[in-house]
């Protein structure tokens, strides 16, 4: 249906409604953040072709900033699926607000993904990696931490040290956050010897925060994942990532027979599917049946 000129809608209006309809429905900050970014290269390209309102955008349009994504921008096909993600959670509420009448990203389909089988850390790279951190204690026990307990960097970041009990038995309790719930990790002697000898050593009194900053503020996710990239080069890793770990703890643990569920309860997994996929990268026949974390 043609729409007056007075009637349109713009563009950028329209994605900051968008944003906060997001949060509206309690939606996570990383989710929000993301779809942003997208929706900013979407408009930015959508601008360039003269193109300001709502109404004005065609399926043409989008199905061409998709092929500009991998041509011009050389993005991945995971990448390409992401913003098509987006743009598919755009146009729909585009739908439901009534700013259009049908929904433009409808036919749009996904690129085929490859999995990648995970990087899972050898023994003998696990013990590059602490020879490597030695001298630096709280990096040490970051990564003694996610070797032995599968945690995510966020939740890593977000450590505080009333999270821990270092009795018996030991245990890690993490909080929900966002779409994950909160659950309670046993810790392996390495892992409760790691913490307890840098809380005892080197952590700083004047925090609620386990691992933080000189000024005391929490340490950011951003810095974590640095101080790791730099670690990995020393390690003669490269091309590693921080969320290695948590695939060399689940498999690894699978490997040393603890049983899937047990590993999904501990790992945060949502679902038992996701735990099942390590045991054809491990090449693992028959899953364990141990309830006890192993050490690594």
């Amino acid at each position: 249906m043609p729409h007056q000129q007075a009637m349109k809608t713009n563009l950028k209006k329209a994605q900051k409604e968008f944003v906060q309809d997001l949060y509206d429905r309690k939606k996570s900050s990383l989710t929000a953040s993301a779809y942003t970014k997208d929706l900013d290269q979407l408009i930015k390209y959508l601008f360039n072709c003269g193109v300001t309102a709502v109404e004005e955008v065609s399926s043409r349009h989008l199905e061409e900033f998709l092929q500009n994504l991998y041509d011009a921008k050389k993005l991945s096909p995971k990448s390409v699926s992401r913003k098509i993600n987006s743009i598919k959670s755009f146009a729909n509420f585009l739908v439901t607000r009534n700013y259009l009448t049908n929904n433009l990203a409808k036919d749009i389909k996904h690129p085929k993904l490859i999995t990648k089988a995970p990087k899972i850390f050898s023994k003998t790279e696990c013990l590059a990696l602490r020879e490597v951190a030695r001298k630096d204690p709280k990096t040490l026990t970051m990564i003694e931490l996610m070797l032995q307990t599968g945690i995510r960097i966020s939740e890593l970041a977000g450590l505080e040290v009333s999270h821990l009990s270092l009795g018996r038995p030991a245990t890690l309790f993490v909080p929900q956050r966002e779409s994950q719930k909160e659950r309670v990790i046993p810790l392996n002697t390495k892992a409760k010897e790691a913490l307890q000898k840098f809380i005892d050593t080197e952590r700083q009194v004047n925090s609620a925060f386990l691992f933080t900053t000189r000024s005391g503020k929490a340490i950011l996710i951003r810095n974590i994942r640095s101080s790791m990239e730099r670690l990995f080069k020393r390690a003669g890793l490269k091309g590693s990532k921080v969320n290695d770990f948590r695939h060399t703890f689940t498999g690894h643990q699978l490997a040393m027979g603890v049983s899937l569920q047990t590993i999904c309860r501990v790992a945060g997994h949502k679902t038992l599917t996701t735990t099942e996929k390590y045991l054809k990268y491990m090449k693992i026949k028959k899953p364990g049946i141990k309830e006890v974390l192993e050490e690594i």
